[in-house]
């Protein structure tokens, strides 16, 4: 596929390493419209979760509860947090844009 340059592309990635010593990617694509998360756990690449988002940024973090991704998609002007906690799927945070 050729690229575009009509559609702003962007990517974000976050890592880990589990407690077994694998390593685990999230990369966020997103193509002006579409962000999708791609996973590597250690086989192979497959499709996560996706939202609507033109602009993306994200982290993640390991506690005494286990791993906490955060994703900020911003769309038509407005940026919203995605959460994914332990125990959870993904659900919008509490973060807005000032």
């Amino acid at each position: 596929m050729a690229d575009n340059p009509d559609f702003p592309v962007g990517t974000a990635a976050v890592n880990w390493v589990d407690s077994g010593g694998a390593v685990h990617l999230r990369v966020y694509s997103c193509d002006g419209y579409t962000i999708t998360e791609r996973c590597w756990d250690g086989q192979s690449w497959v499709n996560g979760f996706t939202c609507p988002g033109s602009q993306v940024s994200a982290t993640a973090w390991q506690d005494n509860a286990g791993l906490h991704l955060r994703v900020y998609a911003t769309f038509q002007d407005n940026t919203t947090e995605w959460c994914f906690d332990p125990g959870s799927n993904w659900q919008v945070g509490q973060y807005s844009k000032p």
